[in-house]
């Protein structure tokens, strides 16, 4: 695999969590653009652009919808939080997809923490339900997943 993927990869995950960061949205040209781009480059290459055959990317975005979905509905994620996931399993498969959901579940549960302290601390919390930048966890996610080797 050559290094400018993995580049313009990393690139793309920093852009997703600036933007869920500062605006709370994952814009659609983000995340459908490398689910679209992703899927064009397997049938091109016949593997995933981070690694993975068809079969991987397939049970990969299986994986993220049932993730994703069920939050999705009770209303914990946003609708931009799914697609990213599933462009995560179009970009390197279902290995990809746990790795960064699991990373970006520690992300989380330490953020969580530090806001629940702060909170306690000074007597302000978070002023919406929605204050968790989740998708930006997830691209941190696929950066760590990227580090590590099947």
């Amino acid at each position: 695999m050559s290094v400018i993927l993995p580049m313009l990869v990393v690139a793309w995950a920093l852009g997703i969590a600036l933007s869920d960061i500062l605006s709370r949205r994952i814009p659609n040209v983000f995340s459908i653009g490398a689910l679209i781009g992703g899927i064009a480059y397997l049938v091109y290459a016949g593997q995933a652009p981070l690694g993975g055959a068809w079969l991987e990317v397939i049970t990969g975005m299986l994986i993220a919808i049932l993730l994703t979905l069920p939050a999705y509905f009770l209303r914990w994620l946003g609708g931009g939080d799914v697609k990213l996931m599933l462009a995560i399993a179009a970009l390197g498969g279902w290995k990809v997809v746990l790795t960064s959901f699991a990373v970006a579940g520690l992300l989380a549960g330490l953020t969580s923490m530090f806001v629940m302290q702060y909170a306690a601390y000074t007597g302000q919390g978070p002023a919406t339900k929605r204050w968790l930048p989740f998708g930006a966890m997830l691209a941190m996610g696929l950066i760590a997943s990227m580090r590590f080797q099947w």
